[in-house]
């Protein structure tokens, strides 16, 4: 009982942050995991469907360096259109590394392009679907489908398929519950993969939202 709990709570983390209260893009992730937050606030509609970001890192130089020895960059655009029940998004990311050549660090780069559409089938039920192609070297596709629920004011619980097209790749569970309505919350999720019997990766995360 005891190595159960302590699996279960491996990953237990406590935050408080003022971050929580900004609004969560959309889900358009078919390249990662969306989160609870994500998945609620595209069920209730209040999710960010059009959003930029850029960020720039410059490393500390080396002594010998004249100017910054790597330079990082990433960028992210997401552009979404709502027509009653449905929202369909695009998403762009890209980043890229750039060292020293000297140093023997070539420019390493990630671009991705994604979809993804919501269906509220009911006020408390949708459909989430995502598929993108990002090219690292090497390409690859990947797609999501999930089905949203809300059961109550107080939680959502969501289930996932992910897929490429080398088949399934992961079957994911999961949900969120609020113990004080936007104060204090329960995330839960597990993952289920093809080749690996029995539910693995479970996670349990406390969350506490203050606003600053």
């Amino acid at each position: 009982m005891a190595m159960l709990l302590s699996r279960w709570c491996a990953t237990l983390a406590l935050a408080a942050c003022g971050a929580a209260w900004a609004t969560p893009d959309c889900p358009v992730t078919p390249f990662g995991d969306a989160s609870p937050v994500q998945l609620e606030a595209g069920l209730s509609g209040r999710c960010q469907a059009e959003s930029a970001r850029w960020k720039v890192e410059a490393p500390r130089a080396r002594p010998s360096d004249v100017g910054p020895s790597v330079m990082k960059a990433e960028f992210t655009s997401l552009t979404g259109l709502r027509v009653s029940s449905l929202l369909a998004a695009f998403r762009l990311d890209w980043s890229g590394l750039r060292g020293s050549e000297a140093a023997g660090s070539p420019k390493a780069e990630r671009a991705a392009f994604a979809m993804g559409g919501l269906v509220k089938l009911h006020d408390r039920l949708a459909l989430q679907t995502s598929i993108g192609l990002e090219h690292t070297g090497v390409q690859r596709s990947r797609a999501t489908v999930s089905s949203v629920w809300q059961p109550s004011k107080l939680g959502v619980l969501f289930a996932e398929w992910a897929g490429s097209e080398l088949g399934t790749e992961a079957h994911r569970v999961g949900g969120r519950w609020w113990i004080v309505p936007r104060r204090l919350s329960i995330d839960l999720g597990a993952r289920r993969l093809p080749d690996v019997p029995g539910w693995v990766d479970p996670r349990v995360g406390l969350s506490l939202s203050l606003p600053l």
